[in-house]
């Protein structure tokens, strides 16, 4: 099964955008907006707490201050981070830094979350950790979380499974997911 080409194919529709057609402009509100992105060195600013970091995305959308925070303390709460607000990143473990991150992910209420390697600066414990918060996520606040894996282990517990090499898709099978 070969995808690739020299040419791009197909159209990429994303809430009626065509994506591949939309200017810059357009290309960052659906970052901002539609996209929640979880990094495996979590991208935090190291100068600002955790309450700040989060918000951060809402202050680039235009959410007034208020509900901006009030938003952000909800989400630190939904990854139990709470009574962490106040922290520097530097005062954080990685998998405090990764449950802050998901947190800023949210923000701006995404339907996409794509967590690259989310797990892979991490300890087995808190890996878990993260992992069983990616499945509430999906569960309880139906959000579509892309997880970029290396590990066989995590890429069976999603509900597909997209294998690519080169650049290429070689395989495509429905994972054994997790309730």
């Amino acid at each position: 099964m070969e995808f690739w080409t020299d040419q791009p194919r197909g159209t990429y529709i994303l809430d009626g955008i065509d994506v591949g057609n939309a200017d810059d402009a357009e290309l960052s509100k659906i970052r901002n907006q539609k996209i929640g992105f979880v990094f495996q060195t979590y991208n935090l600013i190291s100068k600002t707490n955790a309450l700040k970091n989060v918000e951060l995305p809402m202050l680039y959308a235009g959410v007034n201050q208020h509900t901006r925070k009030q938003r952000a303390k909800e989400l630190l709460e939904l990854v139990e981070m709470g009574d962490r607000a106040k922290h520097l990143p530097e005062e954080l473990s990685g998998g405090q830094k990764q449950r802050v991150a998901i947190a800023r992910a949210m923000a701006n209420d995404p339907a996409i979350i794509l967590a690259d390697e989310p797990t892979g600066a991490l300890d087995s414990k808190t890996g878990r950790l993260v992992m069983d918060l990616f499945h509430k996520l999906n569960r309880e606040k139906k959000k579509t979380i892309v997880l970029i894996t290396h590990s066989n282990e995590l890429a069976a517990e999603t509900d597909r499974i997209i294998s690519i090499r080169d650049g290429n898709i070689v395989d495509s099978v429905k994972g054994g997911g997790k309730a």
